[in-house]
């Protein structure tokens, strides 16, 4: 059977699917990323960690119209696949192939040159105030991990955003209780639990 990656324009073609059929390219995408980063080197986990959740913004959101900030670079593999970078993924960190990260000059679709974790919410709350005055139609959302919530930027930025409350911004927290190595301290225990578990103790 042909796979679905291979018969439909991504990421346009995301939206003709079926949600059976988003479920099953899915699988595809995961299948690609195993094979590409065993050839590559690259980091595996993050993007794994992320993929319906990737391919459920490119389905209900307009990008590149709609601004996609990612705050970890490794969380982007799967982004890249979905928006024309499927055939170089092999080239991952290779001399002349696509970066591991996120970059600008690489496609239209990198919003925002994403390395490691904290700047998400701060660069997505700049274009969000920005586009309000110029074309508030289009959304901004800015992806993190909980592993993110142990910046102070972070904090900074929902301070300033919940004041400033622009309504095309869109913070999605995709809590795994995971960073690069499970998270510690005081902050990150205590607003996981008041925020995004379903029955908060202390």
């Amino acid at each position: 059977m042909k796979r679905l990656i291979d018969k439909i324009k991504l990421p346009q073609g995301l939206k003709s699917l079926s949600y059976r059929e988003l479920e099953r390219l899915s699988g595809e995408l995961r299948s690609e990323l195993i094979d590409s980063v065993a050839l590559s080197g690259g980091h595996l986990a993050s993007s794994l960690g992320v993929t319906e959740l990737t391919v459920a913004i490119h389905y209900f959101f307009d990008t590149p119209n709609d601004r996609l900030i990612w705050d970890v670079g490794h969380q982007a593999y799967i982004h890249k696949m979905l928006t024309g970078r499927l055939s170089k993924m092999q080239t991952l960190r290779k001399k002349g192939g696509l970066a591991g990260f996120l970059r600008r000059d690489e496609s239209p679709y990198d919003a925002f040159g994403a390395g490691h974790a904290g700047t998400s919410i701060s660069a997505a709350l700049g274009m969000a105030l920005a586009l309000e005055k110029t074309d508030p139609e289009r959304s901004v959302i800015a992806v993190l991990g909980d592993g993110a919530m142990t910046c102070g930027m972070s904090f900074e930025a929902l301070n300033q955003a919940g004041d400033a409350r622009p309504n095309n911004l869109i913070v999605i927290l995709n809590d795994n209780e995971m960073s690069i190595a499970p998270n510690v301290g005081a902050m990150s225990r205590l607003f996981s639990m008041a925020v995004t578990s379903s029955v908060p103790t202390l």
